[in-house]
Order: C-alpha cells, then structure tokens, then sequence
C-alpha cells in the first residue's frame, strides 16, 4: 500500500535544513549516475513515497535527495546501499 501524508510542514523544513547543512559542510558531494539511479528505483518501488515524487518518511523530494552522497534513506531498514563520502573510505578534507 502506497504512502499518502507527508510529515509536518515544520519537520519537513527541520529535515531539509538538516540535510543541507550536511550537504554544504561536506563539500556537496554527489553520488555516481550509477548510485544514483539504483537509489531512485529503491524510491520508486518503495511503499513510503507520495506522489511519485516525495518520501513519505522525511518530506524531501527523492530526485533531489538521491542526487546528495550524505543522504540516507530514512525507511528501516535503509533501502540504499551505504555511500562514505570522499570516496573509498577516505574522509573529505574541506579547504580553507
């Protein structure tokens, strides 16, 4: 059975600033177009999303949270493989 309410206006919002601050701070990593794609076929077939666009779970619109390496998908258990940021295990160095 599909999904058909979103979270609060209010959580959204505190869910999006939340992940953009992540994004931002972490150098606005994006996955590979292959990571990508497997993300958004576990969205689409997942029970949680409304309106074929939006998890019912967080708020946030998949085509763009699938796009961001420190997403996670918020359904338990994850229906995305684990992604480390900076690639191969190293940590992401910022640049002053």
């Amino acid at each position: 059975m599909k999904m058909d309410k979103l979270p609060s206006k209010f959580q959204m919002a505190k869910n999006l600033m939340s992940a953009v601050a992540k994004h931002v701070v972490t150098g606005a990593e994006h996955v590979s177009n292959d990571k990508y794609e497997k993300r958004l076929q576990a969205c689409n077939s997942c029970p949680n999303l409304v309106n074929n666009e939006q998890c019912g779970l967080c708020g946030c619109y998949v085509e763009t949270k699938a796009k961001w390496a420190t997403s996670t998908c918020p359904d338990n258990p994850q229906r995305w493989d684990k992604h480390v940021v900076g690639g191969d295990g190293k940590k992401l160095t910022l640049k002053k």
